[in-house]
C-alpha cells in the first residue's frame, strides 16, 4: 500500500523535483501568509486583501496562450528554471522593502503583478513537466504527490510564518521564501536530462496559439472538468483571503492564530493528497471530483457561521481534504484526456482560468465582505458555488463515470 502511494518517487528526476518543490513551496506559503498579514496591517481593509490577490491575475490572461505554446515548443525545464529564478528575485525585493521600513501597498501591488506574470509563464510548463519526469503510467500518482507537496507546505509554511511574523516581522518570511527557491533551482540543475521524456508540438495540429482552446471547446469531457473547476475557483477557493479577518475579528487572535487556521486546512489537504494518490480517488476520478466539488462549498458554508475555534479548525481540515479531492482528480483527468502535442496549451488555459478566476473571486469576495461582513460574504459565495457545481454535474452526467 505504501509503495503504491509513493510509486512515482522511484523516478530519480521526479524525486529531485518533488523535494525541491516541497522546500520552495514552504517558502511560498510563508510569503502568502506574511503578505496578506502585511496588507491587512497597512490598510485594515478586506477590499485591499482582495485587490492584492486580484492584481496578480491581470497578466495571466494575455500571457496564457503564449505560455502554453512556449511550453509545447521549448524545454520546460529551462522555462521553469528562469521563472523560478525571477520569483526568487521578487521575494528578495519585497524582503528588502520591508526590512528598510519603506514598504507601501503600491509596492506590494506592483510585485504581485510581476509575480503573476512569472507564474503565467511558469505554471503551464510546470504542470506539463510532470509527465516528462514519470511517463503516463505514473502520472496520476505523481500529480497527487505534487498536490501533497503543495499542501504539505501549506501546513508548515503558515505555522512558520505566524511565528516569524510575530518574532522578526514579515521581512524574515519574505527573505526565507527567496532562499527556498534555491532548492527547486538546484534540483532542476542536477537532473539527468537523458531521462526526461520530451514531448513536442505537432506542426499540423498544434502550431497555433488557440489549439488548446479549440480542443477544449470541441470535447465534452475536458470542457466539463475545466468548467467545474473554473466556477469553484471563482466562488469557493478564494475563501483564504478572509481568513485574516476570521483570525483577528472573529477568533480574537493575531498572526499566530492566522497560521493555525491556515495550517488546519493544510493538514486536511495533505490527507486528501495521500488519499488521492492511493485510494478510491485513483480508480474513480470522476466520482471523486464530483464529491469534492459538492462537499467543498458545503463545508465552507458551515465554517462561515462557526464561532468556535475547535469547530473552525475541524471544518478547515475537512475543507482542505475536500479541496484536494476536487482538484487532484481534475488535474489528472485533464492530463490523461489531452494529447501530448497540446498538453502545454490546454494546461495553460486550465491554469489561467484556475488562477485568474480565483483572484477575480478574491476581489469580489473582498468587496462583498467590505460591504457586509466576512461571514456573510463567505456564506453567499459558498451557496453560489454549490449551486454552480450541482448545475454543471447535471449538465455533464458522464463526469461521474470518468476514470
Amino acid at each position: 500500500m505504501l509503495a503504491s502511494t509513493f510509486r512515482a518517487l522511484r523516478h530519480r528526476n521526479f524525486r529531485l523535483w518533488f523535494y525541491g518543490q516541497l522546500t520552495s513551496l514552504v517558502g511560498t506559503w510563508m510569503q502568502t501568509i506574511a503578505q496578506n498579514w502585511l496588507v491587512y496591517q497597512l490598510t485594515g481593509s478586506a477590499r485591499d486583501l482582495g485587490l492584492v490577490n486580484f492584481v496578480g491575475a491581470i497578466p495571466l490572461v494575455p500571457l496564457t496562450l503564449y505560455a502554453g505554446a512556449i511550453a509545447d515548443r521549448f524545454s520546460k525545464r529551462r522555462i521553469i528554471f528562469l521563472m523560478q529564478g525571477l520569483m526568487m528575485l521578487l521575494a528578495f525585493v519585497l524582503a528588502a522593502l520591508c526590512w528598510t521600513g519603506v514598504v507601501q501597498v503600491w509596492h506590494v501591488l506592483v510585485l504581485a503583478f510581476l509575480l503573476g506574470a512569472a507564474q503565467a509563464l511558469d505554471t503551464p510548463a510546470r504542470q506539463a513537466f510532470v509527465v516528462e519526469l514519470v511517463g503516463k503510467e505514473d502520472l496520476s500518482n505523481a500529480i497527487a504527490l505534487n498536490a501533497g507537496a503543495f499542501h504539505g507546505a501549506r501546513v508548515i509554511g503558515p505555522a512558520v510564518a505566524g511565528i516569524l511574523v510575530a518574532w522578526v516581522g514579515v521581512s524574515g518570511a519574505f527573505f526565507l521564501n527567496g532562499v527556498s527557491f534555491l532548492a527547486v533551482l538546484g534540483g532542476l540543475f542536477i537532473m539527468d536530462a537523458s531521462l526526461i521524456r520530451r514531448t513536442h508540438a505537432d506542426g499540423k495540429v498544434g502550431d497555433d496559439l488557440l489549439g488548446g482552446a479549440r480542443y477544449i471547446g470541441s470535447h465534452r469531457a475536458p470542457m466539463a472538468v475545466v468548467t467545474l473547476i473554473s466556477f469553484a475557483a471563482l466562488l469557493a477557493m478564494p475563501y483564504h483571503v478572509l481568513i485574516p479577518i476570521f483570525a483577528k475579528e472573529i477568533m480574537g487572535g493575531g498572526a499566530g492564530m492566522y497560521g493555525v487556521l491556515m495550517s488546519a486546512a493544510g493538514v486536511g489537504a495533505v490527507l486528501g493528497s495521500l488519499y488521492s494518490a492511493s485510494g478510491w480517488a485513483v480508480r474513480r476520478k470522476g466520482m471523486a471530483l464530483t464529491a469534492g466539488s459538492l462537499s467543498f462549498p458545503l463545508l465552507l458554508l458551515a465554517f462561515a457561521f462557526s464561532r468556535s475555534l475547535v469547530l473552525s479548525v475541524a471544518l478547515l481540515t475537512a475543507i482542505g481534504f475536500a479541496f484536494v479531492l476536487q482538484n487532484a482528480p481534475a488535474n489528472s483527468l485533464l492530463q490523461s484526456l489531452v494529447p501530448d502535442h497540446l498538453r502545454g496549451r490546454v494546461l495553460a488555459i486550465y491554469v489561467s482560468l484556475f488562477l485568474g478566476m480565483m483572484r477575480l473571486g478574491s476581489l469580489l469576495l473582498g468587496l462583498l465582505a467590505a460591504a457586509t461582513s466576512a461571514s456573510t460574504a463567505l456564506a453567499v459565495t459558498a451557496v453560489a458555488s454549490l449551486a454552480a457545481s450541482l448545475g454543471i454535474c447535471a449538465k455533464y452526467p458522464e463526469l461521474r463515470q470518468m476514470e
